[in-house]
Order: C-alpha cells, then structure tokens, then sequence
C-alpha cells in the first residue's frame, strides 16, 4: 500500500546515491546519514511496537546492514530485547563495520549466521523481525541459501520491517525475480523508490512508510526524479471551486463520438463517465442503428444519432454533422466502440485535423491510426490517447511484452515521438507527458476492473475532467478510476464488479473531494 505523501516523487537507485553524495559534499556524512537512517528507522519501529517483543534483525554486509545495527541499538536503549544475525558474515563497509563495533555493551546478542545455522530458530521465536540485508544496490535474484532464508523469516510469526526495500527485490524495477522478503512495513528511506509503487514488487512492501534521514530537498534540486504519484490531498487541489450561482455551461461541454451497432455498450459507459464526472453537458454522437440501445440507457445526455453504414458503424456522410457538434465544446473523447472501418478512419482522421478542443482518443481510435501515426502528428488538437498494452503494442510497432517490460520507458517514449499525453493503463496506469521528464505512476485501481468497458469509462471521466477545466486532468482522472475500482471492490468482489458498478460508485468518491 503506497503511502500518502503529498505528491510522492519517485527516485532510482543512481539518483539517490547522486542526492546522498550531494548531502555528503554538503557536510552531511555517509557515517552521519546511517545514524540518521537508523535512528529514524527505529523510532517509526517503536511507535508500532511495544518492548516486550522478541526482536531479531537480519543484517547484511552492507549499508543496509550498517543501518540495521543502529536500529539494533536504538531499540535495546528503549528496553527491546534484540539479537542481530549477521546473514553474510561480518561487514565490509567500512561505516557498517564502525556501526557493529557501537554494539559492545548494549545487550544485543550478535550471530554469525555464516559459521553456525543454529540461531536461524531465533527467527521462528521472534515477534519482530527487521530486514536490513540489502539496500537499494541489489541485482538478480536470491540464491538457495538466501532463498532458505527469506521463506523462514516469511513464515515466521513475527511482523516484518524492510529497511529501506525489501531483500531481494530490485530498486529500480516492479519485478520480482526470485524469492524475496514479504515485508508488513517497508521504511522508505529519504524517498520513495520504483520498487514502492510497481507491481508485484510493490505487493512485497506492505505498507511504505516514509522516513527522512538528513537528505534534503536541496539535495534533489538539480536532479529530475523518475516518477511521481498523487495522493488524496492533490486530487482534492485538482478540482477548481463551484460558484454558487452557476448554470451547466460553466462546467463544460463533452462530446462523446462512440459506439456502433454491437458495441452499443461503449458509447454507453463513455458518456456515463462524462456526465458522473461533473461535466454541464454531455453530447453523444453515435451511429443511427445503435439508437434503440443507446437510446435507452441515456437519460441525461444529449443524444446526436448518425448516418450508419451496413455494419452499423458511423458512415463517412456523419461527418458533416459531426463537424457542427464539435462547436462550442470543450473536450472530445472519441474511439470506444469504433470498429474499424473507411467511414470510421475518416471520421477518426476529420476529427483529429479538426477539432480545436482537447480529443481523448481511446480504444479503435488509436487502432485507426496504428497503421500511419502521422495522422496523430497532424493533429491540431491537443490530444490524450488511452491505450492498453495491446493498443500501445500496435501503435509503436511493438510486441505487449516490450511495452510491459518496461511500461515506464514504453509509455514516455510514445508521449514524445507522438506528441500527446499517454495514458498507459494496466497495472501502475502510467501518465506520460509530450515533452518527457517525470511520468506519473497510479497506485489506485485492482485486478476486478480488467473487465470490458473499464477503459471506455475512464476515457468519458477523463473527457469530462477536461472539460471542466480539472488540473492535471489524466492523473486526477487515472487516480479517480481506479478509486472507484477499489471502492466497487470492496463491496461487491473483484470477481463479481462490472464497469457500471465503477460508475455508480463515482459521485461518491468525488464527494470526498468537494
């Protein structure tokens, strides 16, 4: 569970080490900022804990390690009763090794784990347990004996504290490549770390709680972090104040361009997204076949059906229509429910060249124009595409497996070779803006809402967020979505919610917001 800190910045291993050296250079020393690290680590252990637990702390030869015997003897000062198992023998840094010296007196029993395997049962006994084995310099995966290692500390009854990250997990990535530890609480030294948020790893760290040793924010200032995420104290910032005396043309006006015969069903949870969302009005333009479905689903939207072909999909005659709906509005959300066709890849083409409001662009939207992506560099308007991992695959010319690998680097370079923002949903929907930098990461949002029509609902909201001039519009609208997912979730199951269920739950998310 990511924590809640006020917009969250996200840095790699290289950074952080960039921002220690500079909080070094700056008179903070590498012995001074373990102390700090320690110490800190240590009070957050003691406001969760109480002295009659068992503690024992798993400490590497490391940094890490060096961290985790100030703990060691932060927590015997209070009372604890401690024992420290040195998992690879004694340290070879050098300020870990000061660190273990400081021990000498204090109470705490030292175990050398590599000459006798004898008290690994202190970990089954334990009701504490803190990981300080690796830090954010680890590579690969665990090897037999760690692995041993990390599955007894796993099944132990005691709760688990990682120093920093969990052992075994990677800093810079949300992937897990062997065994780990399975942390309750991860102590996120400084700031916040890849690992933190990306799935699965981010499953592996509990709950991140937030812990400052010394590092500045000065420290960070020349240096651009790899990502952020928002929290509820942003998304609340995002929304601009309701006047009361106000009338529906002041929150905006959304056209909806979705739909066809069969997928009558898009056009639907589009709109509906858009009209939840708070958005004045809501124009859905949708091909004439699909009115008895749409027709009877939409109480509140402006209906606008369109000359169809023999599929049932919009004919290239809706164009001109569809040119006079476009005056006057504010945001576009066009592509849920397409299908692919002529008459389609026309209208998809007219729209883009044409309108002079902001186009969400979702689903055979963007398949339209997987096939010559100079059509989205043609646009006029300022353009948000929402693909899945499929959609993206095909908009680069890529396999899914190159843009999950990392979804990070797949969802900024499209941003910029494109020139749009690029929401990459999935797991950690990634928000990437046009001209590079730090991307947002979403910590919002489960497994129950990779269901047809989730995407289609997140395209109206984020139109309707669009429109009615929402800050950050595609991170709001990201951490909004996957709010109502776990809401939904919680009342009804993973298993059994449906996208329309997301939607009933929106206005009462959004009334935490108000």
């Amino acid at each position: 569970m990511c924590p809640a800190w006020n917009r969250m910045k996200i840095f790699t291993e290289k950074q952080m080490r960039n921002a220690e050296a500079a909080a070094a250079q700056a008179g903070m020393s590498f012995l001074r900022l373990m102390e700090n690290a320690g110490s800190a680590c240590a009070a957050e252990i003691r406001s969760r804990t109480d002295k009659t637990q068992k503690t024992v702390i798993l400490c590497g030869k490391g940094k890490n390690g060096g961290d985790g015997f100030v703990i060691a003897r932060k927590l015997a000062d209070e009372g604890y009763s401690v024992a420290v198992l040195l998992v690879h023998g004694q340290p070879k840094d050098e300020d870990a090794a000061y660190m273990l010296t400081k021990l000498a007196g204090t109470g705490v029993g030292i175990f050398d784990l590599t000459q006798n395997e004898a008290p690994r049962r202190l970990i089954a006994e334990a009701d504490l347990l803190v990981d300080a084995v690796f830090g954010i310099g680890f590579r690969g995966a665990a090897d037999d004996a760690l692995s041993e290692l990390f599955r007894l500390a796993n099944g132990a009854k005691g709760k688990i504290y990682a120093v920093d990250l969990p052992s075994g997990l990677a800093c810079d990535s949300g992937e897990t490549a062997g065994e780990t530890i399975r942390a309750d609480y991860t102590l996120a030294i400084s700031a916040g770390k890849p690992c933190h948020i990306l799935l699965p790893a981010a499953e592996r760290c509990g709950t991140v709680v937030p812990v400052r040793i010394g590092v500045e924010e000065e420290h960070y200032k020349k240096m651009p972090y790899y990502a952020y995420t928002f929290s509820h104290k942003e998304v609340r910032a995002a929304f601009p104040p309701r006047s009361a005396v106000s009338n529906k043309g002041d929150f905006g006006k959304v056209l909806s361009i979705c739909g066809s015969r069969g997928f009558a069903g898009a056009a639907v949870l589009a709109a509906s997204g858009a009209l939840r969302s708070g958005a004045g009005l809501v124009y859905a333009a949708f091909p004439q076949s699909a009115y008895p479905a749409i027709g009877a689903k939409l109480t509140e939207t402006v209906l606008l059906p369109m000359p169809d072909d023999s599929e049932g999909r919009f004919a290239s005659a809706s164009i001109p229509y569809i040119a006079d709906a476009m005056q006057g509005k504010q945001a576009i959300v066009l592509g849920c429910g397409l299908g692919q066709s002529a008459g389609t890849r026309e209208l998809v083409e007219y729209v883009l060249e044409n309108a002079s409001c902001p186009v969400v662009l979702d689903a055979d939207g963007i398949n339209l124009c997987s096939s010559d992506i100079s059509i989205l560099r043609k646009a006029k308007a300022k353009l948000v595409l929402t693909p899945h991992p499929g959609e993206m695959a095909r908009l680069m010319g890529v396999s899914v497996a190159d843009v999950q690998r990392d979804r990070v680097k797949a969802a900024s370079s499209a941003a910029s070779a494109l020139g749009v923002t690029l929401v990459l949903k999935g797991a950690n929907t990634v928000v990437a803006g046009s001209k590079g930098g730090a991307v947002y990461i979403n910590t919002t949002g489960n497994a129950g809402m990779a269901k047809g029509g989730s995407g289609d609902f997140l395209a109206g909201l984020l139109a309707g967020l669009i429109a009615q001039g929402v800050h950050f519009p595609a991170e709001t609208a990201v951490y909004l979505h996957g709010m109502c997912g776990d809401r939904t979730a919680q009342k009804l199951s993973m298993r059994g919610m449906l996208p329309t269920d997301c939607i009933r739950e929106l206005p009462l998310v959004l009334s935490e917001f108000e």
